[in-house]
């Protein structure tokens, strides 16, 4: 038997063949590392431009949704800042000779100082002595019993005595219901810091710009929303504060490279004066202006007043036309007020300008504009 010889060719590639071969997967390889760039180049600039619209967007939803939960509001600062007087409710029934009730936010209170719990036309007021995450433990017992579903809000007070514009110093009914770094608005004036309260002396870190009348209402505010840093510049802040914004742990950034739209304020609410007296269950009042009201609106007549043994709510109704320059509402006014009392859309505009320079597309500006509106709660 004869055995087969296997013959195999053993020769390998050329070193031509090998250069080519390196060259061929090199253009390849840098190919595939080019598109890859591109596509981080593309990503990373719609990333930015995510960021730049993002930015914005989430600022004012988050000052919109605590609009949404405020009774009461203020614009100061020339339309950069605004302040809040939140509410919260009670969440439990609560019996008369409680001295515990559960609210939805406590947040919105202050230890140590009063509360008032709001029922239709009547008030209770006591004062927190302790807060333990949602519940709140008062000085005294209650006087009657409440419903889950009613209003608490922080105590107010009032001007004693008219307060001339500059004055930076001036007494009200209680002090009691204030206290250093307070937040507070007089009036339709503020946001305004609280210096110091000494018996029923209140002292406020910058002076008052208008005129007040004795009973103009003195009320602590929850929340402050400010544009910082340079506003109206492009390169602002918007800041969150609770209580004196002056310190550090009280002020929550909530975007950067942020200012009010060129040739508008970031908070706005439509706001005009009875150019006439109203009476008593009055379906129409008539304003010195009724620009940016509209019907479906919901408005506020008046300010809230409160003196030590009464209530006075303002007047909130809808308005169901315009005639002229008067509103006609959709229920009569629960009390008279007098020519020169406020009557104010209850909603808040909110606008904002976002503009970043971003590398990703080789210095491109990018800007975004947002607004966004929000109604107080009722």
């Amino acid at each position: 038997m004869r055995l087969a010889r296997i013959v195999r060719d053993e020769r390998g590639l050329t070193l031509v063949e090998m250069l080519i071969a390196i060259v061929m997967m090199s253009v390849v390889l840098f190919t595939f590392y080019g598109l890859i760039g591109v596509g981080v180049r593309g990503w990373g600039a719609m990333e930015g431009q995510m960021d730049v619209q993002q930015q914005p967007r989430v600022a004012l939803g988050r000052i919109a949704a605590e609009v949404r939960q405020a009774r009461d509001f203020v614009i100061g600062d020339n339309g950069r800042a605004l302040g809040l007087a939140k509410v919260t409710v009670l969440t439990q029934d609560a019996a008369a000779g409680a001295t515990t009730l559960v609210v939805e936010d406590a947040s919105v209170l202050a230890q140590g100082r009063p509360l008032v719990i709001l029922s239709l036309d009547r008030l209770e007021r006591a004062t927190v002595t302790a807060i333990a995450g949602n519940s709140i433990t008062v000085g005294s017992p209650l006087a009657r019993a409440h419903r889950a579903g009613e209003l608490i809000r922080r105590g107010q007070t009032a001007v004693s005595g008219p307060v001339l514009a500059g004055t930076l110093v001036f007494l009200v009914d209680d002090a009691s219901v204030l206290q250093a770094g307070d937040l507070v608005a007089v009036g339709d004036e503020g946001p305004l810091t609280v210096a110091g309260v000494a018996g029923n002396s209140v002292t406020i870190s910058q002076a008052l710009a208008q005129s007040h009348p004795d009973g103009e209402i003195v009320q602590p505010l929850s929340v402050m929303f400010q544009c910082d840093s340079g506003c109206p510049a492009s390169g602002a802040q918007v800041i969150r504060c609770t209580q004196g914004c002056t310190t550090a742990g009280n002020r929550i950034p909530l975007a950067d490279l942020i200012s009010p739209v060129p040739g508008r304020n970031m908070f706005v609410a439509v706001v005009s004066s009875l150019s006439s007296p109203a009476a008593q269950g009055a379906t129409q009042v008539c304003l010195g202006s009724v620009s940016g009201f509209a019907v479906d609106d919901r408005v506020q007549v008046g300010r809230e007043e409160h003196r030590a043994t009464s209530l006075d709510l303002p007047d909130r109704t809808a308005v169901t036309g315009i005639t002229g320059s008067c509103l006609n509402l959709s229920r009569g006014l629960s009390r008279g007020h007098a020519a020169g009392t406020s009557a104010r859309v209850h909603l808040v505009e909110i606008s904002a300008r976002s503009t970043q320079t971003s590398d990703a597309l080789g210095g491109q500006v990018q800007e975004v504009l947002v607004t966004t509106r929000a109604g107080l709660r009722n």
